[in-house]
């Protein structure tokens, strides 16, 4: 019973160890991962959770439609870059979707700010970089060579300092793929 007590501290110990050293790519994967899928199947109640309370309205306004109005067919993260700057990273998605009211295929690509977090990140801002802007109303389109937000007007977060500063374009040492992998 001796040896039991005192392998219980220690063995919750070495648990939190472990999850301390995930990495910040693995913590920032398993996010972006989740609130896409999340999104995908139209549980945008669930996806907002991962969003900043600054952010979470317009976020929730953005998605309305999905799951009734437009059907995502595909959710792809094709790149995870965590060399931006102020403990920032982002994550490109390209979405296949259908708009349920003319049945055309069409796609989108969206560039989402993350924010790092003692716990993990969370979704600060989004932003369409190509494709059909008629996914997510009110969402700025930017330029992608330039990664700056164009002039046709912004949802911001509230953060005021996130809203008003350009994306950082990517840093090439810390982008991150799909699977992780540098």
């Amino acid at each position: 019973m001796k040896r039991l007590a005192l392998l219980l501290p220690i063995a919750a110990l070495s648990g939190c160890m472990m999850i301390d050293s995930i990495s910040p790519e693995v913590r920032l994967g398993d996010q972006v991962h989740a609130l896409n899928d999340e999104v995908r199947w139209g549980r945008v109640d669930l996806a907002a959770q991962r969003v900043a309370p600054s952010h979470r309205a317009a976020f929730v306004a953005s998605h309305r439609a999905w799951g009734s109005e437009v059907h995502v067919a595909d959710a792809d993260v094709t790149n995870m870059d965590l060399g931006l700057d102020g403990g920032r990273a982002a994550s490109y998605v390209n979405y296949s979707w259908i708009d349920e009211q003319t049945m055309e295929l069409r796609a989108t690509t969206v560039r989402q700010i993350w924010r790092g977090e003692s716990e993990g990140f969370v979704l600060v801002s989004e932003e369409i970089v190509s494709g059909d802007e008629a996914l997510l109303p009110g969402v700025p389109r930017v330029d992608a060579a330039e990664g700056a937000v164009s002039d046709e007007g912004a949802i911001t977060s509230g953060d005021e300092e996130e809203a008003s500063e350009p994306v950082a374009q990517a840093s090439p040492t810390r982008a991150v793929d799909a699977q992780g992998m540098r």
